[in-house]
């Protein structure tokens, strides 16, 4: 409900608790026109209730929408257009509304819902280089402390998912012959080794969930690894060997979802970055 609809609903109800005896006084108090208190005294409705037919989304799923747009603001994740337009769409297939929106219909929604705005966002290089600052860490140990006890959520279901890459056939950190007197030596591999990805993930207290395994190319190969040296993981490809949204949401539907379901009542906190295929709307 925006700020002017609350102050009509309150200058109604002083009139009637007898608070003020003229519309016109009631109307001044609560700072409105006095033809708007008046029209609602006659029965007219409220402007976004009586257009509500000529909206895509009723005033509840709107209502919905914008309440999921604050959550992901929260969170430092504000949506994009494309993003909203796209949660907007999959609150319509849930009606069985499968009609595409207007072209203007994200102006229209904006201009109906005072408690949201569009702002021009950061570029995500300018967010990773301050990633690391004292004030962005803070906030997010606030954002975290304050979301766990909100929801009470238990340190065995608080979980932290990464994906890291190893190219094939080079170790990382090995040890090897170099001139007395150096600390560190550097191994020289080239650039264009294929490159395989693995999703991890463990909770707070040390538990670990199955890795999933990102190869580079169409179809698993069977010659890529020996059978009896196979550890109980998912093993996938992709294109470029990293994570793509469907492998992504591959790996919460099979691993995440049914390894860490807590008891009933009990919330989830899973806590990962910003790649494009974890912040994906189905994803979320």
């Amino acid at each position: 409900m925006d700020a002017r609809e609350v102050a009509i609903q309150s200058a109604i109800r002083d009139l009637e608790s007898g608070v003020y005896k003229s519309q016109r006084a009631a109307a001044a108090a609560w700072g409105i026109p006095r033809s708007s208190l008046r029209a609602r005294l006659a029965g007219h409705l409220p402007h976004a209730i009586a257009h509500e037919n000529q909206q895509r989304l009723s005033s509840v799923q709107e209502e919905f929408l914008v309440d999921w747009i604050l959550d992901e603001d929260s969170r430092a994740q504000p949506p994009s257009h494309a993003r909203v337009r796209e949660m907007a769409t999959r609150i319509l297939r849930l009606s069985n509304d499968h009609d595409p929106l207007g072209q203007r219909w994200l102006q229209s929604f904006i201009a109906r819902q005072p408690r949201v705005s569009s702002i021009i966002g950061r570029s995500i290089e300018v967010a990773r280089a301050d990633a690391a600052s004292p004030a962005v860490i803070r906030a997010f140990l606030e954002l975290f402390e304050r979301t766990r006890i909100e929801l009470n959520i238990k340190l065995d279901d608080i979980w932290n998912m990464d994906e890291t890459g190893v190219a094939l056939g080079v170790c990382t950190n090995t040890r090897v012959v170099a001139r007395a007197g150096k600390r560190k030596a550097y191994i020289k591999a080239p650039g264009n080794r294929e490159w395989v990805s693995i999703i991890e993930s463990v909770s707070a207290t040390g538990r670990k969930l199955r890795c999933m395994v990102i190869f580079k190319g169409k179809s698993l190969q069977t010659t890529w690894f020996p059978s009896e040296l196979v550890p109980d993981w998912i093993y996938t490809t992709s294109e470029n060997g990293w994570t793509a949204k469907v492998i992504g949401l591959e790996w919460l539907r099979r691993i995440y979802i049914p390894e860490t379901t807590p008891d009933p009542g009990r919330h989830r906190m899973l806590i990962l970055d910003r790649h494009g295929s974890h912040i994906d709307i189905e994803f979320m």
